[in-house]
């Protein structure tokens, strides 16, 4: 079913997938929780999935009282996890998928998610500005969705709050740094190849704020993952299938070579750092300039190896 399908439904079934776009998942695996926040919840994420527990508990009674609900969360296909729905009868199971492999084990019981348009991140910015209560003009709020990740968005709210006034769109451009990447491209090639990065950093430094690297890594990173899956399912060696249009020959070649470069293992350990420290930087008052050095060591120690 589709997002709205779900929304409108009166009664959840005892057990559902979720899938596609990750900033819904990480929205409608919070609803869920809050939702089930008096009950007795069970969350297994990635490698803490274990069958036996998880069927203990979908399968006994609350020792507290209410109901047992489970809630998974992984970019592979859980164990077993068609035998675990049978146990989910007076209980609730819900998977958030982050993979790409069909499962067939949920029948109708799945909610597709898509990326967001325009006017479905503004709606949920407004949620948040009332849940905040903060007032933001039409133009702060299209730019916020322009301009910042979904999986950011509360965080950056929640800190406008506190600023206890209308704000508009020259108060959040100078509160707020842009999150979307421009072109990093040779930079971060040099950064994942373990080449000497220092002159290409530096001179980007000098023309630019520091704070921006590391929202553009992420995504860059993600995009790498994302042609590592395609090309490991494919066997395809041009990425034009994926992207819609033709790359340069060139072009291709390194990203391809870089996609391949990393296991799965490595661009889990890479971007579960480099998105806590994102968040680290923008939610401490400690010194920023210092975990953006910090990450930078990381990055320079993990490719040595």
């Amino acid at each position: 079913m589709y997002k709205n399908e779900f929304d409108r439904l009166e009664k959840l079934p005892n057990y559902c997938l979720f899938y596609g776009n990750e900033f819904y998942l990480q929205q409608y695996e919070q609803k869920i929780i809050e939702k089930f926040k008096n009950e007795n919840i069970l969350k297994l994420y990635f490698d803490e999935y274990d069958y036996e527990i998880a069927k203990i508990h979908l399968s006994e009674s609350s020792l507290f009282g209410g109901v047992n609900v489970l809630i998974l969360k992984h970019k592979n296909i859980p164990q077993n996890i068609d035998k675990l729905i049978k146990y989910a009868n007076n209980s609730y199971l819900f998977f958030f998928y982050y993979g790409n492999k069909k499962i067939n084990s949920f029948g109708k019981n799945f909610v597709r998610f898509f990326e967001p348009n325009l006017r479905e991140v503004i709606e949920y910015i407004n949620s948040l500005c009332v849940k905040y209560n903060i007032e933001l003009s039409q133009e702060a709020k299209i730019y916020l969705a322009k301009s910042v990740e979904g999986m950011f968005l509360e965080k950056e709210i929640e800190k406008l709050s506190l600023y206890n006034e209308k704000l508009n769109l020259t108060d959040i451009q100078k509160l707020v740094f842009e999150y979307k990447e421009d072109s990093f491209e040779d930079l971060f090639e040099l950064i994942l190849t373990n080449k000497d990065f220092y002159n290409e950093l530096n001179n980007f430094l000098e023309k630019n704020d520091f704070r921006r690297i590391i929202p553009a890594l992420i995504r860059y990173i993600r995009d790498l993952y994302m042609y590592n899956l395609y090309i490991k399912k494919t066997g395809a060696s041009s990425l034009e299938g994926l992207l819609g249009y033709k790359l340069p020959i060139h072009i291709n070649k390194k990203r391809v070579e870089l996609a391949i470069k990393f296991k799965e293992k490595d661009y889990f350990e890479l971007l579960n750092y480099l998105l806590k420290k994102e968040l680290e930087m923008r939610n401490t008052d400690k010194n920023k300039e210092a975990i953006f050095w910090e990450v930078i060591s990381f990055l320079k120690l993990f490719n040595s190896f």
